[in-house]
Parts: structure tokens; C-alpha cells; sequence
């Protein structure tokens, strides 16, 4: 069960959570999202509508969230970016 620890928005102190599995650079989003009550549906629900258009990638959630630098640990190993 990893243990994540995430910096977001250069706060000081990272939000930490446990997974059942290793997660996914968007997994890792939606644990921000949901901490941060940031409803991150519109976008994907204008992907929905419309199958042409792309889905939002994580640089573009990250952006227009405000989110930046996103760093993290998983099970204390080095810090990765996710850019």
C-alpha cells in the first residue's frame, strides 16, 4: 500500500494519503481535486459531450486549477515533478 505525499501550490505542508496501488499522475490529481473541493467534472463532461474534442490532459487540469509545481513522494523515494 503506497503512502503519497503531495506539494501543491508550494504549500508548506503536503497532503498525505495511502493507496490500495500505485497511482496514476491523474489519480494523484483527483486526490488534490477532492481535498481542495475542486470540481474538476466540467471538463470532463464537455469531453463527454463532444467525443472529438480531447480530454483535459494533466498539465491543462493543473494550469487551469492553479495547482502549480505539483510534486510528490511515493513511500519516501525521491520527489517527482509532475509537469
Amino acid at each position: 500500500m503506497p503512502s503519497y505525499r503531495v506539494w501543491y501550490r508550494d504549500i508548506a505542508e503536503p497532503l498525505v494519503f495511502d493507496a490500495a496501488s500505485r497511482c496514476s499522475e491523474m489519480e494523484i490529481l483527483e486526490h488534490i481535486f477532492a481535498h481542495e473541493h475542486i470540481n474538476s467534472s466540467t471538463d470532463l463532461a464537455a469531453q463527454a459531450r463532444d467525443p472529438a474534442q480531447p480530454a483535459p490532459t494533466v498539465q491543462y487540469l493543473i494550469a487551469s486549477n492553479h495547482l502549480a509545481p505539483v510534486r510528490y513522494t511515493e513511500d519516501e523515494s525521491e520527489i517527482n515533478i509532475i509537469e
